[in-house]
């Protein structure tokens, strides 16, 4: 009855293995990067491309602005909300409005224009 019971025991214990390893490589599927998020008073951009990209501009809700220099292949820019302006003195509140949209525009580093939007990304 030993034996029977340490066959049940590393049958279980397989199985347990199994299914853990299932799940975990499921959910590392579903974990794909966006390049765009809006997430708890941020926009995050992230560069999924292989070229280094200049001059980035992102708009939010089309009247809002912020800008970086450059994003590296791989590197994530994190906005806060209330850094986006649309004028002198006129900031972002996410407290009277919700991000709606976002458009990224930029410069790949082989001259070719990079544009990613989220949501309605920006009327003109």
């Amino acid at each position: 009855m030993n034996a029977l019971r340490l066959s049940r025991l590393a049958l279980f214990g397989v199985l347990a293995v199994g299914v853990l390893g299932t799940l975990l490589s499921r959910r590392c599927a579903d974990d794909t990067r966006r390049p765009i998020v809006v997430d708890e008073g941020r926009v995050v951009i992230t560069n999924l491309t292989g070229q280094t990209w200049t001059d980035v501009d992102v708009w939010l809700n089309t009247w809002y602005r912020a800008q970086a220099p450059a994003l590296a292949p791989g590197q994530r820019l994190e906005i806060p909300l209330r850094v986006f302006t649309a004028g002198p003195g006129r900031t972002f509140d996410a407290r009277a409005r919700a991000p709606v949209g976002i458009e990224v525009s930029a410069k790949a580093s082989d001259g070719s224009p990079v544009t990613l939007t989220w949501g309605e990304g920006r009327r003109r």
